[in-house]
């Protein structure tokens, strides 16, 4: 059977709001025009950081979207002209007042592909240990969260920690950091 898929005959930008763009696109499958929406975003990156005694270091944070404080790992945007892993350094140092000994990549992945082309870059970060306060910009108040990977896996599982690509970062650094016996 196969899928069809649409052509885009015209694409404009619709409105720009901040770090985001709004794009209008006129596509075409199997039939009349219609339009499509799709949101423009930097890459982020996510990072999931160990201490020397296995505890995973993340941020508590007010999130405006679910208009509540949330638990996750440090995150944000890339910076132009910067590097993932940099960035990632720098956001775990920002948000939570931690600094890493390593990082290490934990691949990417498209955080919502039905509407934005961006990557969000995951990694682990070990050795991670606290050097300073959070600092992040003005409008951002975070503060250190210390759980251990079972408490980190009972926080995701009873969504303490809902934020999908802060689970899904930790699903990665849980398997890099405690690897299953073969």
């Amino acid at each position: 059977m196969g899928i069809t898929i649409p052509r885009r005959r015209a694409s404009a930008v619709a409105g720009t709001f901040g770090p985001l763009a709004v794009h209008r696109h006129e596509v075409v499958a199997a039939g009349a025009p219609y339009p499509v929406f799709t949101i423009e975003l930097a890459d982020w990156i996510s990072v999931a950081a160990v201490t020397d005694a296995g505890e995973f270091v993340l941020v508590r944070q007010f999130r405006y979207g679910v208009d509540a404080v949330t638990i996750e790992t440090a995150g944000g945007i890339v910076d132009p002209g910067e590097e993932p892993g940099a960035a990632a350094l720098r956001e775990l140092l920002e948000e939570t007042g931690y600094a890493a000994a390593s990082i290490e990549s934990l691949g990417w992945v498209h955080p919502n592909p039905a509407l934005q082309a961006n990557r969000c870059s995951l990694y682990l970060a070990r050795g991670a240990r606290r050097v300073g306060e959070p600092e992040g910009d003005e409008h951002e108040s975070t503060e250190p969260v210390v759980m251990s990977a079972d408490e980190v896996t009972a926080a995701m599982q009873d969504g303490r920690i809902s934020h999908v690509i802060a689970v899904v970062t930790l699903l990665r650094a849980l398997a890099a950091a405690h690897p299953s016996p073969r």
